[in-house]
């Protein structure tokens, strides 16, 4: 039977459209497959998304310490933050701001959303407790100098020549080492941007390192060592600290971190992620707690311990919070081990002097300041000005009440 000659030619470009389509969702699938290959671990990515700013989050997470109700918190009869702090609160996004000094809480405000019970994410802040265990670790002797190669107490993370970067190196952010692009360079501009900031990327090191964890990575990271002893902020610093103060203690870092800090302190039940299930903790971010228990852990630090259960030597503690550190230095930001130091010197602001901060990416702040037994905790959904922020909370300082540590 004869087949008429528009039927010939609609069969022939259905055969034709038929081959063209075939290919595509076999490159559909090809270049899934390459994705998933490279980066299995974007499912997980998708449902986690990017790091929430308070809990509960979505992720696999570990508690610090165990169930315990922290003891009541001595307070002020009014806890009002000064009008000052109030404004700048509602310009800059907060969520929780909260002045100790002198023995007591002083002042304690939260947005209307979030309370004394809220667990916020804290970021990086986190990083300065990873470097005040380490300081802890050789002052207990697991790390003999702060001077020593991590090759020495870490074989089986980078090549050769990253081995020999010193403990210290790492400690200060001056490691040199190759991982993420863009990181911050110097200590200024900090009251503007966040110290982590950049554009998330979910096939960049750090997002490999967030949801892989450091183990996937360790063989075959490297330093420039033409850059060794400049500072650039990279997270995977204090991912190795974490794996150093882990390796030495032979311990998972939330239980070092619980045993040292957390529960002398006072501090109640907190929750830090995991970069997966049976995954060590990301040591650099992203630890859930109250702004109350940020208080009590700055506070410990800050007083070097509690009476009788010194934290640090004193030579130890000093350098923590950067008693070494120039006015000239601190003038233009100084990084030191794992904690920031700046200085408040602005004509007729009633607070001067020194001090010592924890920071993460949206403002997630602890300020310190030993000498007037002060202590600042602010969380916020973006950067505060660093400085007028504390002037402001020292308003919320009765006069008759400020007491001096010098």
């Amino acid at each position: 039977m004869r087949v008429p000659e528009h039927g010939k030619r609609s069969k022939i470009r259905r055969s034709i459209v038929g081959w063209m389509l075939v290919p595509a969702p076999l490159a559909v699938i090809a270049i899934a497959l390459l994705i998933y290959l490279s980066a299995p671990y974007l499912p997980r990515l998708l449902y986690e998304g990017y790091p929430t700013q308070r809990w509960p989050a979505p992720g696999s997470y570990t508690a610090v310490g165990s169930s315990y109700e922290p003891p009541p918190m001595p307070s002020a009869a009014s806890l009002r933050i000064s009008a000052r702090a109030q404004a700048l609160f509602n310009q800059n996004g907060g969520t929780a701001m909260l002045v100790w000094q002198g023995g007591m809480l002083r002042a304690e405000h939260y947005a209307s959303d979030a309370g004394p019970q809220t667990r916020f994410n804290s970021f990086s802040m986190v990083k300065s407790l990873v470097g005040a265990l380490v300081l802890r670790a050789h002052a207990e002797g697991y790390i003999a100098d702060l001077s020593d190669p991590l090759g020495d107490y870490l074989d089986d993370i980078g090549d050769t020549d990253f081995r020999r970067v010193t403990v210290e190196q790492f400690l200060t952010m001056r490691s040199g080492v190759v991982f993420e692009n863009g990181g911050v360079k110097a200590m200024s501009g900090l009251e503007t941007k966040p110290v982590d900031a950049g554009t998330f990327n979910p096939f960049s090191p750090i997002a490999r390192l967030h949801m892989l964890g450091l183990g996937a990575l360790a063989p075959g990271l490297r330093s420039d060592t033409d850059r060794i002893g400049q500072f650039d902020y990279q997270n995977v610093n204090t991912a190795i600290l974490g794996k150093l103060v882990s390796a030495v203690y032979n311990r998972p870092l939330e239980e070092i971190l619980a045993e040292k800090i957390w529960r002398p302190s006072g501090a109640g039940d907190a929750l830090w992620r995991l970069a997966g299930r049976d995954k060590p903790v990301s040591a650099y971010c992203c630890l859930f707690a109250t702004a109350r228990d940020w208080v009590r852990v700055a506070v410990y630090l800050s007083r070097n311990g509690a009476p009788g259960d010194r934290f640090l030597p004193p030579r130890l503690w000093r350098r923590y919070f950067g008693q070494a550190v120039s006015e000239q230095q601190r003038l233009h930001g100084h990084y030191g081990t794992q904690v920031f130091h700046n200085l408040l010197d602005r004509p007729g602001e009633r607070l001067q002097g020194p001090f010592t901060y924890m920071i993460g990416r949206s403002g997630q702040t602890a300020y310190m300041m030993p000498q007037r037994d002060l202590v600042v905790v602010r969380f916020g959904d973006r950067i505060p000005l660093l400085h007028s922020t504390l002037y402001a909370a020292w308003d919320s300082v009765e006069p008759d009440n400020i007491a001096s540590r010098d």
